[in-house]
């Protein structure tokens, strides 16, 4: 066994790109070709192109016979559904217009070149307003691409010919409002506020990537990076006129990071099959890291207008949000996001008793948006950990002592929110009193007080944030558990991994049911051969499902050993029990006469069979709401506005841990992708639509010289939604980070008078939210 960990950081992880299968043999390259305009007519010429050297293919739209079956999902309108090539028109910059398929990626990337694109430009929507107006229509119905119409998943979408930007609203979903004005009239403190939360990338190490061969029986075989196999096979299916037992998907074998971003297949990789077929050979493709920055889903992207309304003494009443979601310029999985979790969280930890909440997911000429960490849920719970803090202020309250006198207690879970979200078991007053003795934080306010003593110079500002927030949403997980002929065992899951160190959590949770060391337990997962149904790893579910399935997976395969050890030993099976720390099945009362995994297993070798369990765990609705809380320190120089954070503490419930190490890897990455929001990571525009953010340095993506020791601890407070009392950590970090950090700078320089400046908080806005300030 090769620890999972020693390979990916030897480098000898295999991923897409690395792939040396035999059934590559003799494998051509994809290059897509993409559009520089962010919304135009177009026209295609392929002429100069096809006649380039080493080129086997060269299609655009016209020759493109895969078609879309739905707009990612079948709720959304069928006309928002992205064709794999521009077609009449594109709607962002970095779209795919052409793709040449040629024997080497040099000569691809040279025949790209040749590819004439003659645009027409036509007016860009940017903003929520200009996508709401609807002035310009992104999807008139002579404009619209071709899709797969007659496929069973389109719900009926197919017959929708209406002109409009608006995807979805919270009404489309039933969510109705029911207003409360008199309690914003009347409440002793209102604060009202639209906070801004800009797009971010996952900008993983491995950019996408997919290859994809056709063998003489007809069936497909593709390796794909992506977080979710069995999703993907289910998507190009009816595509492609195939049955799932005719596609083999690949997660991999190694996904270098997903983040979310992986989770939602864009045009190209759907593509590749066909370019396959067309030039009957192997087809490679893989993005470069400026195609991944402007053309792969982005994340984030909405403006959370939000009303908080408490009293002068502290306690918080009610909340209201009016969100506006940004989808990009075809849907992905970030348009169906704001019903189905963003709504849930409104009210966050707190006991706030009433809620209010509308919005609007529109299409821009911006690259489509996906989930990325903490999708849906982090940006309310930083806008409303922001606004908090606010209310804090305009009240003259210690901001720990606001949340104190407001978070839900732990008597009263499990907690039904007024969203309608049921909290499984927590205890937020916990977590902020012990992150407040790790962070030493009165000491830090009286460091804080004596430093502004000192006008100017350099201050301290520390920020807090308590949060919780929805994970899995509903379903399950399937897992395979057998038992091998020298005793091993074998453990088959539909999750994936992008480092998140599933191989040794799957091997300890089976370890501890079968007493079979780890070191004999052999974990494949991400491969839809291997397994009929999987759910892949999307939204913190991994441990919460898969864990599960392979637990009682596990235990059904013990039942059967020690049936098949009662014959062997001529004992009642009652009588018949696992000594899991030898890995023996005896009679009670009697180890000296024992039988190993192994014996077992060579008599059901004997009688043709094998000792195995194929089991799908489904939640049943309950999911589950890890939670923490986080201190953040930052030191911020008011002569320049450059800021560093000097000190980060955070106390996390992710439920019973089943691997320490892998929770506080995941919690250490997750703050810093949180923290790096604040710190400067944001997708730019120009008026015209175009990306200014096409490199690591224009995006400023935050480097490990920015952060400082991160102090964890956990607080383990098991759940009664499942028999694991496992919970979620994956998208904790960032989900506490960004209003952690973000409250840090904004406290730092708020005895100045800076009430607020949106994220990501860079020195010029520091400097500029300083020096704008009446009497500088």
């Amino acid at each position: 066994m090769v620890d999972e960990r020693v390979l990916l950081i030897s480098g000898e992880a295999t991923f897409v790109d690395d792939l040396r299968e035999p059934l590559l043999d003799g494998a051509a390259h994809a290059v897509f070709v993409r559009s520089t305009a962010a919304h135009a007519s177009i026209e295609v010429d392929l002429s100069e192109a096809h006649a380039a050297p080493g080129v086997l293919a060269a299609i655009a739209a016209a020759d493109n016979p895969i078609l879309p079956t739905m707009a990612y999902n079948a709720l959304h309108p069928l006309r928002f559904a992205q064709p794999l090539l521009a077609e009449h028109k594109v709607r962002y910059v970095g779209e795919p217009v052409a793709v040449i398929v040629a024997e080497t990626r040099e000569q691809a990337v040279d025949a790209a070149e040749l590819v004439i694109i003659d645009y027409q430009d036509l007016p860009v929507v940017l903003t929520a307003q200009q996508a709401i107006d609807g002035a310009v229509q992104l999807f008139e119905p002579a404009d619209q691409a071709r899709h797969n119409a007659g496929s069973p998943d389109t719900g009926g979408a197919s017959a929708d010919t209406a002109s409009s930007n608006v995807i979805r609203t919270h009404l489309d979903d039933g969510l109705s409002v029911e207003s409360a004005p008199e309690l914003f009239a009347h409440a002793d403190v209102v604060i009202e506020h639209n906070f801004r939360n800009p797009r971010q990338v996952a900008a993983p190490i491995e950019c996408r990537g997919a290859t994809a061969v056709w063998t003489p029986d007809g069936h497909l075989h593709a390796w794909v990076s992506t977080q979710t196999p069995h999703s993907f096979r289910s998507r190009i299916a009816p595509m492609y006129d195939l049955a799932l037992s005719q596609i083999h998907i690949v997660a991999g074998p190694f996904v270098g990071g997903g983040f979310g971003g992986k989770g939602a297949p864009g045009p190209e990789e759907q593509l590749i099959p066909h370019l396959a077929k067309l030039v009957d050979r192997p087809v490679r493709w893989v993005e470069s890291r400026t195609e991944n920055l402007t053309s792969a889903p982005h994340g984030r992207a909405e403006e959370v207008h939000l009303w908080l309304a408490g009293t002068s003494d502290g306690e918080l009443q009610a909340v209201k949000v009016q969100l506006h979601k940004d989808a990009g310029a075809y849907p992905s999985s970030g348009a169906g996001l704001p019903n189905n979790w963003t709504a849930l969280m409104l009210a966050g930890t707190y006991a706030i008793a009433h809620t209010e909440f509308e919005q609007v997911t529109y299409v821009t000429n911006r690259p489509p948006v996906a989930a990325l960490r903490g999708a849906g849920r982090a940006p309310v719970i930083a806008a409303l950990e922001r606004a908090i803090d606010m209310f804090a202020a305009e009240i003259d309250m210690d901001p720990a002592e606001v949340r104190r006198r407001n978070l839900v207690g732990a008597d009263d879970m499990p907690y039904t929110s007024p969203t309608g979200a049921i909290y499984d078991d927590a205890d937020y007053g916990d977590a902020l009193e012990r992150v407040l003795m790790l962070a030493d934080y009165d000491v830090l306010r009286q460091r804080q007080a004596a430093q502004r003593l000192i006008a100017g110079g350099v201050q301290i500002g520390i920020g807090l944030a308590s949060y919780n927030h929805r994970t899995c949403g509903g379903g399950g997980e399937s897992a395979l558990v057998r038992i091998n002929p020298d005793g091993s065992a074998t453990v088959v899951t539909g999750t994936t991994s992008q480092g998140q160190a599933h191989e040794a959590t799957w091997r300890t949770i089976a370890s501890g049911e079968l007493g079979i060391a780890p070191e004999y337990i052999t974990v494949i997962e991400g491969r839809t051969d291997e397994i009929a149904t999987g759910m892949g790893a999307i939204g913190s579910r991994s441990v919460q499902t898969a864990g599960l399935a392979i637990h009682e997976a596990s235990a059904e395969v013990v039942s059967q050993a020690a049936a098949v050890a009662a014959q062997m030993l001529e004992a009642a099976p009652a009588d018949v029990v696992l000594d899991r720390v030898v890995g023996a099945f005896h009679v009670v009362g009697t180890p000296s006469r024992s039988l190993g995994w192994a014996e077992i297993a060579v008599e059901m070798q004997a009688r043709d069979e094998q000792l195995s369990c194929d089991h799908v765990y489904e939640n049943g609705g309950k999911d589950v709401y890890p939670s923490g809380c986080h201190v953040a320190v930052v030191e911020v120089d008011t002569e320049t506005g450059a800021w560093k954070l000097v000190q980060y503490s955070a106390v996390d419930d992710a439920g019973v841990r089943v691997n320490d190490q892998a929770v506080d890897d995941q919690l250490r990455g997750g703050i810093a992708l949180g923290a790096a929001q604040v710190m400067g990571e944001e997708v730019l525009f120009d008026e015209a639509g175009n990306p200014l953010t096409a490199n690591f340095l224009d995006y400023q993506i935050a480097s490990i010289d920015q952060f400082c020791q991160i102090d964890l601890e956990a607080q383990v407070v098991p759940s009664s939604f499942n028999a694991g009392g496992y919970k979620a950590v994956g998208e904790s970090g960032p989900i506490g980070a960004t209003p952690a950090v973000h409250n840090a700078v904004l406290d730092a320089i708020a005895h100045v008078g800076v009430r607020h400046i949106d994220i990501p908080c860079t020195p010029q806005k520091v400097w500029k939210a300083i020096n704008e300030l009446p009497g500088r």
